[in-house]
């Protein structure tokens, strides 16, 4: 890590690798994840350096207290920003992604007609989703999608903190394998979550070129299908027109004959004076 963010943390927490293990934890995509190795680090921390498992004790406790907090103030907290000009964007995009995500675990469960069931496998999807420890997979997402699905806050608490809790070992157990530089799971994690951003980015460039892409092919067909239609009208408009013209030629004959018929009889009576 370079120099000034660890003068940086030096100047917040002094030594006090505990709380500054508490509060990174805290924070959203780094959360526990990254904090278990970042206050077992030696390498940034010395001899102030924290054990695994107090690191891992610590973490359990700032992630927790997210969840707590979240499930209780989610709901209030985007309802006010979805009514706000400044933040109604960012909430209606948070909730589009979630409802993405909510969507694909309840359509594993659509099939199924008893309710507890259902339940316990939205359950198992959270527990799941939180436990591995992956980028955006953590205490913040998973209890916002617990809630976006339908668990009351009791499920999603002890669902969310019993899958931070697998996480919180596993990365434990990463962390033990590399005990003499820590920050390289750290380093590690990061790098991850690089990749994951960009793999979101290209993945969102890549559906925007392909929209553009339909939205072009569509046009012509849609200039073919107007073209068609105005064809169209202009046939019926001359079969309108030709049939007034034959009606019109019609009229124009049955007039002739009967002037012709009168113009017989007139003849034919002079003929009979």
């Amino acid at each position: 890590m370079s120099e000034w963010i660890k003068e940086l943390f030096v100047a917040i927490f002094g030594t006090n690798s505990s709380l500054a293990t508490i509060i990174i934890s805290m924070i959203p995509i780094v959360e526990l994840r990254g904090a278990i190795p970042f206050g077992s680090a030696t390498s940034f921390w010395g001899e102030h350096a924290l054990e695994l498992w107090e690191s891992l004790l610590f973490s359990l406790l700032g992630s927790t207290l997210v969840c707590v907090i979240l499930t209780f103030l989610f709901w209030p907290i985007f309802k006010w920003l979805k009514q706000t000009k400044a933040f109604k964007k960012l909430a209606l995009w948070v909730e589009n992604k979630l409802n993405n995500k909510a969507e694909n675990i309840n359509n594993k469960t659509e099939n199924e007609k008893d309710a507890k069931k259902i339940k316990w496998l939205k359950i198992i999807g959270i527990f799941g989703f939180v436990a591995i420890p992956l980028p955006l997979t953590g205490v913040w997402t998973g209890t916002c999608l617990a809630l976006f699905i339908g668990l009351n806050k009791k499920e999603t608490m002890s669902t969310v903190v019993l899958g931070n809790i697998v996480a919180g070992l596993l990365m434990t157990l990463i962390s033990y394998f590399f005990a003499d530089n820590t920050m390289i799971v750290f380093y590690a994690f990061f790098i991850l979550v690089g990749v994951f951003i960009l793999f979101a980015l290209i993945k969102k460039l890549i559906n925007k070129i392909k929209n553009k892409n339909k939205t072009q092919n569509d046009e012509p067909v849609t200039d073919t299908i107007k073209e068609v239609e105005e064809k169209s009208e202009e046939d019926k408009t001359s079969e309108v027109e030709l049939e007034l013209n034959e009606a019109n030629v019609k009229s124009t004959e049955d007039e002739n004959a009967s002037n012709e018929e009168n113009e017989k009889e007139n003849d034919n009576k002079k003929d009979g004076e």
